[in-house]
C-alpha cells in the first residue's frame, strides 16, 4: 500500500524579471518531508532556509557563487539520505 506521495524531494526555481526584461534567479522552493531544515542548511552554498508556508515547503536562498544545478541535485541527495 502506498500514501499517494509520488517523489520524496521536489524542487522549484524561483525568477523574476527586471527593469530591464532579464530573468534573475531569486531562490528554490522545495518540497520534502518535515524537519529538513538543518540539512538543507548545512550544505554548502545554501545561505539560509525558510518553511513560511509550513513544515514541508523551504524556501532556499543560495550563494550565487555556486552553481545553481549542483546545489539542486546536493539538496535532493542530502534529503534522500537522511529521510527518516
Amino acid at each position: 500500500m502506498t500514501d499517494g506521495k509520488l517523489t520524496d524531494v521536489l524542487i522549484d526555481e524561483f525568477s523574476y524579471a527586471d527593469n530591464t526584461g532579464l530573468q534573475k534567479f531569486c531562490n528554490l522552493t522545495i518540497w520534502a518531508d518535515p524537519d529538513m531544515t538543518d540539512v538543507i542548511k548545512n550544505i554548502p552554498g545554501v545561505t539560509n532556509v525558510y518553511t513560511i508556508h509550513g513544515p514541508t515547503e523551504y524556501t532556499v536562498y543560495l550563494d550565487p557563487r555556486y552553481d545553481r544545478e549542483y546545489l539542486k541535485c546536493e539538496i535532493e541527495a542530502q534529503i534522500k539520505i537522511n529521510l527518516p
